[in-house]
């Protein structure tokens, strides 16, 4: 089979689905190809372990692509208050109120998400965006194609990588990355509480590295504690109830009774791309930048990169000699997602030691930021994708 399309989007996860829904929107013909089908919603399923937290900029853009309905339809958790701190005594708050609002964003399963967007795909944008379950065997950017291993050969006059960290389209391309592997990586727990708790996150550094809470629907939440490799694989080992016991002497008190349900892990990077296009490839996501999960900004900066092309594109249609929309596209995500990491990087490498003057520093600076109303809401609607 043979297939010509405008755009090939290599990745058909959340912001891949999104990126075509927002090309379709445009005008243009799209192909997705990704590799796994996601498994179809049960609603007696018990909620996935990866989890992400959506702000404000989010769920406008996906309620905008007729997306967020079946969100809701399906599951998410409404959050309304995020408390950091080092000292449980000293807690820093950031409360949707704070700011004249009801609540800060979503925590949504990534499958959820992605069955939403493909649910949408299908319904509105069947006859300018199909859908390739497959792998990519052989790219040749030098001829415009990509051949499936179902053989299918897709002719795009533009790629998309929306593949992920390891993006095979980026490789293809030769674009360079910047970036290292931190020491620890985060292990996620499914937990189920066994009382009611309220609609808010909460986060506690500590100086082998921070602890979270998320909370999702119907008492479940996920725990995400950071730790190095030999703890890591002690975690992945360990029985559930083993890992019950260790994360009472882990975690704080305030997390209250509570059953491990499920597990898993993953290593923690981060990445830069040097380049967000080169010639007929560009760049969103994951396949552009990987970030510190440290304040779960990860996957709305790739929300924010779809907006921005899309506008971009909208402003600059593409043509062979006009690349003016990639250049506008790079310029307005570049320097804004390399802030995000280095001030992830900052508070993770600040928090993570029992440095006696720095642990002082770090407390006085928690209360300060209590204190500093017009610039911690300002954080706050950063935060929530409102600047």
């Amino acid at each position: 089979m043979k297939l010509s399309v405008d755009y090939c989007i290599l990745g058909g996860g959340m912001v891949g689905c999104a990126t075509a829904i927002g090309l379709s929107k445009l005008g243009y013909k799209v192909a997705i190809v990704e590799a796994h089908k996601p498994k179809a919603y049960n609603a007696k399923d018990l909620p996935d372990l990866r989890v992400s937290a959506l702000n404000r900029y989010t769920q406008s853009l996906l309620q905008s692509y007729k997306v967020w309905d079946k969100v809701v339809s399906m599951r998410c958790k409404q959050y309304q208050r995020l408390s950091v701190w080092e000292d449980i005594s000293r807690p820093l708050h950031f409360d949707a109120s704070e700011i004249g609002e009801s609540y800060l964003g979503y925590f949504v399963e990534n499958r959820i998400l992605q069955l939403a967007l493909l649910d949408t795909i299908e319904q509105e944008h069947s006859n300018s965006i199909q859908v390739f379950y497959a792998k990519a065997a052989d790219i040749q950017l030098s001829k415009s194609s990509v051949l499936l291993d179902n053989d299918t050969q897709i002719s795009a006059n533009i790629f998309v990588g929306a593949d992920g960290g390891h993006s095979q389209l980026r490789q293809a391309a030769n674009i360079g990355t910047t970036g290292w592997q931190y020491e620890q990586q985060a292990n996620v727990l499914l937990v189920k509480m066994h009382s009611d708790f309220e609609a808010a996150t909460w986060q506690q550094f500590t100086p082998s590295g921070p602890v979270a809470f998320l909370p999702l629907f119907d008492n479940y939440a996920s725990l995400v504690w950071y730790a190095d490799s030999p703890i890591s694989q002690d975690i992945r080992l360990a029985s559930n109830e083993e890992i019950r016991k260790q994360v009472i002497t882990r975690f704080p008190s305030i997390l209250g009774d509570f059953e491990v349900i499920d597990k898993t892990g993953f290593p923690l990077r981060r990445m830069h791309a040097n380049q967000y296009w080169r010639n007929n490839v560009v760049l969103v996501g994951d396949a552009a930048h990987q970030i510190n999960p440290l304040a779960g900004q990860g996957v709305n900066l790739g929300f924010k990169d779809v907006g921005a092309l899309v506008e971009s594109i909208k402003n600059n249609p593409i043509y062979e000699t006009n690349k003016q929309a990639f250049i506008d596209y790079e310029n307005e995500r570049r320097s804004p997602n390399l802030l995000m990491m280095s001030a992830m990087d900052v508070f993770y490498q600040t928090f993570s030691n029992n440095i006696g003057p720095l642990r002082v520093i770090r407390n006085a600076g928690i209360q300060i930021a209590n204190l500093a109303g017009p610039i911690k809401q300002k954080a706050l609607k950063y935060a929530m994708g409102f600047e």
